[in-house]
């Protein structure tokens, strides 16, 4: 037995709850022929016609006021589970800089998501702190020494500065020059990297000041001059030639970026799973076997 296509039950839905193709078609936002050729499909389909036409606009037979009925209770229970898949995908909170969403996460969450499609990740991003407890976030991502009381706690990524620029530009250390540095809100880093490379003749005074190292970064991808960032937000950029990194040695820091989250939070199978994704792209990222646990504090 042929099976009509869902198309054109939908089309035939609005038609004969309508009896008018125009008007049909300006609720379906198609043409009437459009209308029309998936009308006479489903009556080919069928054996049979559902309406009579007339100059004036249609009438259902018969046959099609029987196989209305029966549509519309069909379609209605499809519109019930799908609303009810949809009201049941599970949403996580995730809470993180700038930087580290546009730089880091969002160009890796597109593999999450299609992997899970019934969990859906809503990224936060900002430089507030915020409270996991009552402001209801799952996961924050925080840039500091790892020290947070009362939470799950997980190394993401080290923490090292390294000197880059967009190919345009010489990647040599006898290029730079204070008034081509790219600096961010921690205008002291540039100073500190250049001491301990032996570059004491740099004026680190000098440069552009952006507001974050987001947009330190944006303006070295677009040639503007050369940003001082994290190895690990960088790591698609420089892999893909976007830009290059000097020949120096990075700027070890004691700050990281970690995972942490309430302890009951991934009691959840939803919340460990993700938890799980980013302790793997991290270590991914670094070249190392991902922690089964993380550090918990």
């Amino acid at each position: 037995m042929p099976k009509p296509p869902l198309e054109s039950l939908r089309f035939f839905e609005a038609a004969a709850r309508r009896l008018s193709v125009k008007l049909a078609a300006e609720e379906l936002h198609v043409t009437p022929g459009a209308v029309s050729q998936q009308l006479r499909k489903l009556e080919d389909c069928l054996g049979q016609p559902l309406f009579e036409r007339h100059a004036r606009g249609l009438t259902l037979n018969t046959a099609g006021r029987d196989y209305l009925a029966a549509c519309q209770r069909a379609l209605a229970e499809i519109d019930r589970a799908t609303a009810h898949l949809i009201a049941a995908r599970r949403v996580i909170l995730l809470s993180c800089t700038p930087s580290f969403g546009a730089q880091w996460l969002i160009p890796r969450l597109q593999d999450f998501l299609r992997a899970h499609p019934r969990i859906d990740v809503h990224v936060s991003t900002g430089n507030r702190v915020v409270d996991l407890a009552t402001e209801n976030i799952h996961f924050a991502v925080r840039h500091g020494l790892g020290d947070y009381p009362g939470l799950s706690v997980s190394k993401l990524l080290d923490d090292e500065l390294v000197p880059v620029c967009a190919p345009t530009l010489p990647a040599r250390l006898d290029a730079l020059s204070g008034e081509r540095l790219l600096h961010d809100e921690h205008r002291g880093d540039w100073r500190l990297w250049s001491r301990a490379a032996g570059l004491n003749t740099l004026d680190c005074e000098q440069g552009v000041v952006c507001v974050d190292s987001n947009a330190a970064i944006e303006a070295a991808l677009a040639g503007r001059g050369y940003a001082l960032a994290r190895r690990s937000l960088l790591q698609i950029e420089l892999a893909a030639g976007r830009l290059r990194q000097l020949p120096a040695p990075p700027l070890p820091s004691a700050l990281a970026y970690y995972l942490i989250h309430r302890p009951d939070t991934v009691r959840d199978p939803e919340m460990g799973i993700f938890k799980q994704w980013l302790l793997e792209q991290a270590a991914a990222t670094q070249n190392k076997s991902p922690p089964s646990g993380g550090l918990e504090t």
